[in-house]
């Protein structure tokens, strides 16, 4: 082989390296989330009103939110501020699971537990510490309430799914909406655990600002004025 053809032989091993590692790691996450929906729930059953209309702690989750996208928290091996998404999963003001301390990308899949800190403590524990932390367990208890809603507005948690393949049915990742919809049915989010554009403009993976359209949205849920602490 001459110099030239073992340098391009070169590259597209690297190529495939990466794309095999970037598979290895979506399986990990798929095989983690499943773990956390087949984890043990019990929940209060109770009957609520349910408003169309954003209630104003809304508001707060999503300034909340934006202030973690400006600390570029990113996964470890970007070089970011990766700690957070262990304060993420295991604070008070997260999901409050007691998982080991986040140092590889793949480990946990955090993108519920992002949602569940913006929201923070104005939303009752067991909503966030239960349901948050997958897209299964919203779909699980959600579904079948006015919480389930047809249009985004701000602040609503929108479930998507990350590949043409549409599955599972309840949605792949869950991202927080900023806008409503254009005409074309884009919308912009803030999400973790996820890849687009940081707050420096660089792509990275981590907490990110990103636009979404319509037609990859699995589900968009809106809160109750009864989970949120009074």
């Amino acid at each position: 082989m001459k110099k030239a053809e073992l340098i391009d032989a070169l590259k597209k091993q690297q190529l495939l390296n990466i794309k095999q590692n970037e598979e290895i790691r979506r399986l990990e996450r798929s095989i983690n989330h499943l773990k956390i929906d087949l984890e043990q729930t019990c929940f209060d059953e109770r009957e609520f009103e349910y408003p169309q209309n954003q209630n104003a702690n809304v508001y707060e989750a999503i300034k909340r939110a934006l202030t973690e996208f400006e600390l570029n928290v990113t996964e470890p091996e970007y070089g970011g501020n990766y700690q957070r998404i262990t304060t993420y999963i295991n604070s008070l003001e997260g999901i409050a699971w007691n998982e080991p301390e986040y140092t590889k990308n793949g480990k946990f899949s955090w993108c519920g537990a992002f949602a569940a800190f913006a929201y923070g403590s104005n939303v009752v524990f067991n909503t966030r510490h239960k349901i948050f932390p997958s897209c299964y367990r919203m779909y699980e208890n959600w579904y079948n309430t006015p919480r389930r809603v047809k249009e985004i507005l701000e602040g609503d948690i929108v479930v998507v799914y990350t590949s043409d393949k549409r599955s599972p049915i309840w949605g792949n990742h869950i991202t927080l909406a900023l806008s409503l919809p254009d005409e074309n049915g884009d919308f912009e989010t803030v999400e973790g655990n996820a890849k687009g554009n940081g707050p420096n403009g660089d792509r990275i993976e981590g907490v990110i600002r990103r636009t979404r359209n319509l037609k990859n949205v699995a589900f968009i849920y809106r809160l109750s004025n009864e989970d949120f602490v009074s």
